[in-house]
Protein backbone atom coordinates (compact mmCIF):
# COMPACT_ATOMS: atom_id res chain seq x y z
CA UNK A 1 0.00 0.00 0.00
CA UNK A 2 1.41 3.58 -1.16
CA UNK A 3 1.49 6.33 1.84
CA UNK A 4 -1.31 8.24 -0.38
CA UNK A 5 -3.55 4.99 0.43
CA UNK A 6 -2.88 4.65 3.58
CA UNK A 7 -3.94 8.70 4.09
CA UNK A 8 -7.01 8.27 2.25
CA UNK A 9 -7.98 4.67 4.21
CA UNK A 10 -9.88 5.39 7.39
CA UNK A 11 -11.62 2.69 9.10
CA UNK A 12 -13.87 4.62 11.96
CA UNK A 13 -14.20 3.23 15.22
CA UNK A 14 -15.75 4.52 18.45
CA UNK A 15 -13.69 7.82 19.73
CA UNK A 16 -11.96 8.27 16.42
CA UNK A 17 -11.54 12.02 15.78
CA UNK A 18 -12.83 14.05 13.19
CA UNK A 19 -11.38 16.98 12.17
CA UNK A 20 -13.80 20.17 11.75
CA UNK A 21 -12.13 22.61 9.25
CA UNK A 22 -14.31 25.78 10.16
CA UNK A 23 -16.01 27.28 13.84
CA UNK A 24 -19.40 28.37 12.17
CA UNK A 25 -22.45 27.08 12.42
CA UNK A 26 -22.30 24.35 10.65
CA UNK A 27 -19.66 22.96 11.98
CA UNK A 28 -21.16 23.29 15.78
CA UNK A 29 -24.39 20.95 14.29
CA UNK A 30 -21.78 18.32 12.51
CA UNK A 31 -20.09 18.09 16.24
CA UNK A 32 -23.09 17.78 17.93
CA UNK A 33 -23.94 14.96 14.88
CA UNK A 34 -20.55 13.36 15.32
CA UNK A 35 -20.27 13.23 19.37
CA UNK A 36 -23.88 11.71 18.87
CA UNK A 37 -22.64 8.80 17.48
CA UNK A 38 -19.58 7.83 19.62
CA UNK A 39 -16.67 10.12 17.79
CA UNK A 40 -14.39 12.98 19.43
CA UNK A 41 -14.16 16.28 17.45
CA UNK A 42 -10.96 18.81 17.20
CA UNK A 43 -12.24 22.06 15.06
CA UNK A 44 -9.57 24.49 13.06
CA UNK A 45 -11.05 28.03 12.72
CA UNK A 46 -9.65 31.32 12.45
CA UNK A 47 -12.05 33.04 14.82
CA UNK A 48 -12.11 33.02 18.85
CA UNK A 49 -15.27 31.88 20.31
CA UNK A 50 -16.43 30.55 17.06
CA UNK A 51 -19.93 29.01 17.32
CA UNK A 52 -18.49 25.45 16.92
CA UNK A 53 -15.79 26.15 19.52
CA UNK A 54 -18.25 25.87 22.57
CA UNK A 55 -18.96 22.12 21.41
CA UNK A 56 -15.90 20.62 20.44
CA UNK A 57 -13.67 18.42 22.41
CA UNK A 58 -10.92 21.26 21.34
CA UNK A 59 -10.23 24.15 19.38
CA UNK A 60 -6.90 25.04 17.11
CA UNK A 61 -7.27 29.25 16.06
CA UNK A 62 -4.97 30.08 13.92
CA UNK A 63 -4.58 31.19 9.90
CA UNK A 64 -5.87 28.79 7.34
CA UNK A 65 -2.45 29.03 5.55
CA UNK A 66 -0.27 28.21 9.03
CA UNK A 67 1.00 24.78 8.15
CA UNK A 68 2.36 24.08 11.65
CA UNK A 69 -0.98 24.83 13.25
CA UNK A 70 -2.43 22.31 10.38
CA UNK A 71 0.13 19.83 11.00
CA UNK A 72 -0.91 19.57 14.71
CA UNK A 73 -4.81 19.87 13.54
CA UNK A 74 -3.93 16.52 11.71
CA UNK A 75 -2.03 14.91 14.41
CA UNK A 76 -4.82 14.95 16.13
CA UNK A 77 -7.53 13.79 14.19
CA UNK A 78 -8.39 10.84 11.89
CA UNK A 79 -10.33 12.26 9.56
CA UNK A 80 -11.38 15.53 8.46
CA UNK A 81 -14.30 17.91 6.65
CA UNK A 82 -15.02 21.24 6.07
CA UNK A 83 -18.18 23.36 7.03
CA UNK A 84 -17.51 26.12 4.18
CA UNK A 85 -16.35 26.45 1.25
CA UNK A 86 -14.60 29.99 1.61
CA UNK A 87 -11.50 28.66 2.95
CA UNK A 88 -8.06 28.04 0.79
CA UNK A 89 -7.54 24.88 -1.68
CA UNK A 90 -4.18 24.32 -0.49
CA UNK A 91 -5.07 23.99 3.25
CA UNK A 92 -7.72 20.87 2.06
CA UNK A 93 -4.36 19.70 -0.10
CA UNK A 94 -1.64 20.33 2.84
CA UNK A 95 -4.13 17.97 5.03
CA UNK A 96 -5.02 15.71 2.47
CA UNK A 97 -1.04 14.78 2.74
CA UNK A 98 -1.23 13.43 6.29
CA UNK A 99 -4.94 12.78 6.62
CA UNK A 100 -8.12 11.83 4.77
CA UNK A 101 -10.15 14.74 3.95
CA UNK A 102 -13.11 14.32 2.36
CA UNK A 103 -14.67 15.97 0.53
CA UNK A 104 -11.73 16.17 -1.64
CA UNK A 105 -9.60 19.15 -2.82
CA UNK A 106 -10.56 18.98 -6.16
CA UNK A 107 -14.35 19.22 -5.22
CA UNK A 108 -13.54 22.45 -3.34
CA UNK A 109 -11.91 23.91 -5.95
CA UNK A 110 -14.77 23.31 -8.20
CA UNK A 111 -17.28 24.17 -6.38
CA UNK A 112 -16.01 27.58 -4.68
CA UNK A 113 -15.61 28.93 -8.18
CA UNK A 114 -18.40 29.97 -10.01
CA UNK A 115 -16.63 29.41 -13.58
CA UNK A 116 -15.20 26.35 -12.60
CA UNK A 117 -18.32 25.29 -11.11
CA UNK A 118 -20.74 26.31 -13.68
CA UNK A 119 -18.26 24.85 -16.69
CA UNK A 120 -18.43 21.43 -15.41
CA UNK A 121 -22.22 21.37 -14.30
CA UNK A 122 -22.32 22.11 -18.19
CA UNK A 123 -20.00 19.81 -19.46
CA UNK A 124 -21.76 16.70 -17.80
CA UNK A 125 -24.79 18.28 -19.21
CA UNK A 126 -26.12 19.91 -15.89
CA UNK A 127 -28.09 23.48 -17.43
CA UNK A 128 -27.22 26.31 -15.46
CA UNK A 129 -28.34 30.33 -16.80
CA UNK A 130 -25.84 31.60 -19.24
CA UNK A 131 -22.89 33.21 -17.97
CA UNK A 132 -19.38 35.03 -18.82
CA UNK A 133 -16.12 35.57 -17.55
CA UNK A 134 -16.04 39.55 -17.22
CA UNK A 135 -11.77 40.56 -17.88
CA UNK A 136 -12.56 44.10 -19.40
CA UNK A 137 -15.10 46.67 -19.25
CA UNK A 138 -15.45 45.46 -23.30
CA UNK A 139 -16.23 41.65 -22.31
CA UNK A 140 -19.04 43.64 -19.97
CA UNK A 141 -20.89 45.66 -22.47
CA UNK A 142 -20.59 42.43 -25.34
CA UNK A 143 -22.31 40.60 -22.36
CA UNK A 144 -24.65 42.56 -21.27
CA UNK A 145 -25.95 43.25 -24.71
CA UNK A 146 -26.54 39.45 -25.11
CA UNK A 147 -28.32 39.11 -21.77
CA UNK A 148 -30.36 42.30 -21.44
CA UNK A 149 -30.34 42.30 -17.79
CA UNK A 150 -27.67 40.21 -15.66
CA UNK A 151 -25.79 39.95 -12.28
CA UNK A 152 -22.14 40.61 -11.99
CA UNK A 153 -20.19 38.63 -9.43
CA UNK A 154 -17.03 37.62 -8.34
CA UNK A 155 -15.55 34.35 -9.09
CA UNK A 156 -15.14 33.32 -5.65
CA UNK A 157 -16.14 33.79 -2.31
CA UNK A 158 -18.94 36.01 -1.30
CA UNK A 159 -22.28 34.49 0.16
CA UNK A 160 -26.34 35.56 0.98
CA UNK A 161 -25.95 37.82 -1.88
CA UNK A 162 -23.18 40.22 -0.95
CA UNK A 163 -20.83 41.60 -3.90
CA UNK A 164 -23.22 41.43 -5.72
CA UNK A 165 -25.02 43.63 -8.84
CA UNK A 166 -28.14 43.15 -11.03
CA UNK A 167 -28.52 45.52 -14.21
CA UNK A 168 -29.31 45.78 -17.39
CA UNK A 169 -28.21 48.06 -20.07
CA UNK A 170 -24.48 49.42 -21.34
CA UNK A 171 -25.21 53.05 -19.46
CA UNK A 172 -25.79 50.76 -16.36
CA UNK A 173 -22.38 48.47 -16.97
CA UNK A 174 -20.38 51.30 -17.45
CA UNK A 175 -21.74 52.85 -13.66
CA UNK A 176 -20.98 49.66 -11.86
CA UNK A 177 -17.28 48.66 -13.87
CA UNK A 178 -15.23 51.51 -11.77
CA UNK A 179 -16.51 49.63 -8.69
CA UNK A 180 -15.39 46.30 -9.58
CA UNK A 181 -12.36 46.74 -12.10
CA UNK A 182 -9.40 46.60 -9.48
CA UNK A 183 -11.00 42.70 -8.68
CA UNK A 184 -9.95 41.60 -12.20
CA UNK A 185 -6.54 41.39 -10.99
CA UNK A 186 -7.07 39.65 -7.60
CA UNK A 187 -10.27 37.51 -8.30
CA UNK A 188 -11.88 36.62 -11.64
CA UNK A 189 -15.01 38.41 -12.37
CA UNK A 190 -18.49 36.48 -13.55
CA UNK A 191 -21.58 37.78 -15.66
CA UNK A 192 -24.94 35.58 -15.30
CA UNK A 193 -27.90 36.29 -16.82
CA UNK A 194 -30.70 37.09 -14.46
CA UNK A 195 -33.38 34.13 -14.86
CA UNK A 196 -37.02 35.51 -13.37
CA UNK A 197 -37.83 31.81 -12.06
CA UNK A 198 -40.88 30.74 -10.20
CA UNK A 199 -39.18 29.51 -7.43
CA UNK A 200 -35.83 28.04 -5.78
CA UNK A 201 -35.36 24.35 -4.54
CA UNK A 202 -32.83 22.60 -3.00
CA UNK A 203 -31.82 18.65 -2.84
CA UNK A 204 -29.07 17.71 -0.02
CA UNK A 205 -27.56 14.86 -1.17
CA UNK A 206 -24.90 12.31 0.09
CA UNK A 207 -22.15 9.86 -1.43
CA UNK A 208 -20.09 7.68 0.94
CA UNK A 209 -16.74 6.24 0.12
CA UNK A 210 -17.75 3.14 -1.02
CA UNK A 211 -20.02 5.01 -3.51
CA UNK A 212 -23.88 4.76 -1.93
CA UNK A 213 -25.89 8.00 -2.82
CA UNK A 214 -28.50 9.02 -1.10
CA UNK A 215 -30.59 12.31 -1.73
CA UNK A 216 -33.21 14.13 -0.17
CA UNK A 217 -36.68 15.18 -1.78
CA UNK A 218 -36.15 18.80 -2.56
CA UNK A 219 -36.99 21.77 -0.33
CA UNK A 220 -38.67 25.11 -1.70
CA UNK A 221 -36.52 28.38 -0.21
CA UNK A 222 -37.39 31.55 0.07
CA UNK A 223 -35.05 35.11 0.85
CA UNK A 224 -35.09 38.07 1.78
CA UNK A 225 -32.38 40.72 1.09
CA UNK A 226 -30.20 38.23 -0.44
CA UNK A 227 -30.28 36.06 2.98
CA UNK A 228 -32.32 32.42 3.02
CA UNK A 229 -35.86 33.74 5.63
CA UNK A 230 -37.58 30.08 4.96
CA UNK A 231 -37.27 26.47 3.52
CA UNK A 232 -40.78 24.58 3.69
CA UNK A 233 -41.56 20.73 3.25
CA UNK A 234 -42.75 19.89 0.70
CA UNK A 235 -41.66 21.79 -2.21
CA UNK A 236 -44.63 22.99 -3.86
CA UNK A 237 -43.64 21.58 -7.45
CA UNK A 238 -44.88 18.82 -9.42
CA UNK A 239 -43.64 15.53 -8.73
CA UNK A 240 -42.05 14.95 -12.00
CA UNK A 241 -39.69 18.06 -11.09
CA UNK A 242 -38.99 16.56 -7.52
CA UNK A 243 -37.68 13.08 -9.04
CA UNK A 244 -35.63 14.98 -12.11
CA UNK A 245 -33.93 17.36 -8.94
CA UNK A 246 -33.02 14.72 -7.43
CA UNK A 247 -31.68 12.67 -10.33
CA UNK A 248 -29.74 15.61 -10.91
CA UNK A 249 -28.36 16.04 -7.81
CA UNK A 250 -27.52 12.89 -7.48
CA UNK A 251 -25.27 12.59 -11.21
CA UNK A 252 -23.39 15.91 -10.00
CA UNK A 253 -22.43 14.05 -6.80
CA UNK A 254 -21.13 11.06 -8.93
CA UNK A 255 -19.53 12.83 -11.23
CA UNK A 256 -17.65 15.15 -8.88
CA UNK A 257 -16.47 11.71 -7.06
CA UNK A 258 -17.97 13.08 -3.62
CA UNK A 259 -17.55 11.60 -0.26
CA UNK A 260 -19.63 13.74 1.57
CA UNK A 261 -22.77 15.97 1.64
CA UNK A 262 -23.57 18.27 -1.26
CA UNK A 263 -26.37 20.86 -1.50
CA UNK A 264 -27.91 21.34 -5.16
CA UNK A 265 -29.88 24.82 -5.14
CA UNK A 266 -32.08 24.89 -8.32
CA UNK A 267 -34.13 27.50 -10.11
CA UNK A 268 -37.75 26.38 -11.02
CA UNK A 269 -38.43 28.43 -14.43
CA UNK A 270 -42.11 29.16 -15.83
CA UNK A 271 -41.48 26.22 -18.87
CA UNK A 272 -40.49 23.95 -15.34
CA UNK A 273 -36.81 23.94 -16.50
CA UNK A 274 -34.28 23.24 -13.95
CA UNK A 275 -31.26 25.17 -13.68
CA UNK A 276 -28.55 24.81 -11.04
CA UNK A 277 -27.74 28.07 -9.23
CA UNK A 278 -25.00 27.18 -7.11
CA UNK A 279 -23.76 23.72 -5.35
CA UNK A 280 -22.00 23.63 -1.72
CA UNK A 281 -20.20 20.82 -0.82
CA UNK A 282 -21.11 20.45 2.79
CA UNK A 283 -24.35 20.54 5.00
CA UNK A 284 -26.55 23.60 4.01
CA UNK A 285 -29.10 26.38 5.54
CA UNK A 286 -31.95 24.79 3.22
CA UNK A 287 -30.89 21.33 5.03
CA UNK A 288 -31.89 22.18 8.54
CA UNK A 289 -35.47 20.73 8.14
CA UNK A 290 -33.87 17.36 8.30
CA UNK A 291 -32.64 18.09 11.63
CA UNK A 292 -35.97 17.48 13.47
CA UNK A 293 -38.15 16.14 9.98
CA UNK A 294 -35.89 13.52 8.52
CA UNK A 295 -34.64 10.06 10.02
CA UNK A 296 -31.45 10.67 9.49
CA UNK A 297 -30.29 14.99 9.71
CA UNK A 298 -28.13 16.09 7.80
CA UNK A 299 -25.07 16.31 9.66
CA UNK A 300 -25.61 12.66 10.51
CA UNK A 301 -25.80 11.89 6.95
CA UNK A 302 -22.12 13.71 6.47
CA UNK A 303 -20.47 11.67 9.47
CA UNK A 304 -21.90 8.84 7.91
CA UNK A 305 -20.63 9.83 4.63
CA UNK A 306 -17.13 10.64 5.82
CA UNK A 307 -16.68 7.68 7.74
CA UNK A 308 -18.03 5.10 5.20
CA UNK A 309 -21.15 4.03 7.19
CA UNK A 310 -24.19 2.96 5.75
CA UNK A 311 -26.32 6.03 4.48
CA UNK A 312 -28.95 6.68 6.88
CA UNK A 313 -32.85 6.80 5.52
CA UNK A 314 -33.55 10.14 4.09
CA UNK A 315 -37.49 10.00 4.73
CA UNK A 316 -39.39 13.16 6.10
CA UNK A 317 -41.43 11.83 8.63
CA UNK A 318 -43.04 15.57 9.05
CA UNK A 319 -44.00 18.40 7.06
CA UNK A 320 -43.41 22.23 7.70
CA UNK A 321 -41.04 24.89 7.77
CA UNK A 322 -37.18 25.94 8.61
CA UNK A 323 -36.78 29.29 9.81
CA UNK A 324 -34.02 31.30 9.77
CA UNK A 325 -33.40 33.85 13.20
CA UNK A 326 -31.57 36.42 11.41
CA UNK A 327 -30.40 39.49 13.35
CA UNK A 328 -32.50 40.60 15.87
CA UNK A 329 -35.09 38.23 14.93
CA UNK A 330 -33.42 36.35 18.04
CA UNK A 331 -35.61 38.38 20.14
CA UNK A 332 -38.93 37.09 19.38
CA UNK A 333 -37.68 33.72 20.29
CA UNK A 334 -40.94 33.70 23.17
CA UNK A 335 -42.98 33.22 20.32
CA UNK A 336 -41.62 30.08 19.23
CA UNK A 337 -40.71 28.78 22.93
CA UNK A 338 -45.61 29.09 22.64
CA UNK A 339 -45.54 26.61 19.69
CA UNK A 340 -45.37 23.35 20.50
CA UNK A 341 -44.38 22.22 17.05
CA UNK A 342 -41.02 24.45 17.16
CA UNK A 343 -37.79 23.05 17.43
CA UNK A 344 -35.75 25.86 18.52
CA UNK A 345 -31.55 25.76 17.24
CA UNK A 346 -29.37 28.55 18.56
CA UNK A 347 -25.94 29.16 17.13
CA UNK A 348 -24.59 30.18 20.57
CA UNK A 349 -23.16 33.63 18.66
CA UNK A 350 -22.17 36.12 21.31
CA UNK A 351 -23.35 39.39 19.00
CA UNK A 352 -26.09 40.03 17.40
CA UNK A 353 -25.48 41.95 13.92
CA UNK A 354 -27.96 42.80 10.70
CA UNK A 355 -27.82 39.97 8.48
CA UNK A 356 -26.17 37.37 10.56
CA UNK A 357 -27.72 33.84 10.99
CA UNK A 358 -28.38 33.56 15.19
CA UNK A 359 -30.44 30.47 15.02
CA UNK A 360 -33.11 28.89 13.03
CA UNK A 361 -36.50 27.39 14.41
CA UNK A 362 -37.89 23.89 12.42
CA UNK A 363 -42.07 24.09 12.71
CA UNK A 364 -43.56 20.36 12.14
CA UNK A 365 -46.31 20.00 10.64
CA UNK A 366 -47.18 23.39 10.08
CA UNK A 367 -50.15 24.24 7.16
Amino acid sequence: MSNQEKITTFSAQPNSVIGIIGGGQLGRMACFAAHQMGFRTVVFTDQENSPASFVTNQTIVADYSDEKALKKFADLIDVATFEFENIPVKTVEFLSSLKPVFPNAEVLKTTQHRILEKTFLNSIGVKTADFAEIKSLEDLLTSIKKFSTAILKTATMGYDGKGQFVFSGEEQAREIWPLVSELVSSQKLILEKFCPFKTEVSVIVARSKSGEISSYEPLENFHKLGILDKSIYPAQIPESLKIKAQEVAIKIADKLNLIGVLAAEFFVMNDETLLVNELAPRPHNSGHFSMDASVTSQFEQLIRAICDFPLGSTEFHSKGCMKNLIGDEIKNLEEFRKNPQAKIHLYGKLESKAGRKMGHVNILNSK
